[in-house]
This record gives C-alpha cells, sequence and structure tokens, in this order.
C-alpha cells in the first residue's frame, strides 16, 4: 500500500475513533512551514491535537516510540501557530 494512501486510512480510523469518543474533528493535516498537525479535536473546552502514527511491527518499539524529539519539536511548533 503506497504510504500516502496507509497514512490517511490511519488518519480517518483516529479520527472516526476521537469522534467515537465524543470529540469533534475541526481540522486535519493542519501544514506550517515549522510543522504538521494531523488531528485538532475539541473535547469540550479542551482542544487535542493528536500525532497518527502507524507501524508495521513493535520491533522497534511501538508508534509512540517513533515519535522523537525533532517530532516533537515540530508538532510543538505547529500547535503553538496554530494557536495565535
Amino acid at each position: 500500500m503506497d504510504r500516502a494512501v496507509l497514512g490517511r486510512s490511519a488518519e480517518d480510523i483516529a479520527a472516526d475513533f476521537l469522534i467515537r469518543q465524543g470529540l469533534s474533528v475541526v481540522m486535519r493535516n493542519y501544514r506550517r512551514r515549522g510543522g504538521e498537525i494531523d488531528l485538532v479535536a475539541r473535547d469540550g473546552d479542551v482542544l487535542v491535537i493528536a500525532e497518527v502514527r502507524t507501524r508495521s511491527s513493535d520491533e522497534f518499539g511501538g508508534a509512540a516510540a517513533s515519535v522523537d524529539g525533532w517530532k516533537q519539536h515540530k508538532i510543538i511548533r505547529a500547535a503553538s501557530l496554530l494557536l495565535q
């Protein structure tokens, strides 16, 4: 499967999950020069910023392990721009 198709599919699954939990998805694929946010949702007064990751196996750690310091920096930078 093409990486872009796989990524969109994973984001669809994540968005559906958030909706089933009672959140409303307000934005997808927010991109700015400094970074990207996959999903932005609202849970009452709380804004939820979600990074969606897929892994073919857990051999080198799960999806959370794939979000290194640099990726965290890019997400934080994009979130800061979104909140301005």
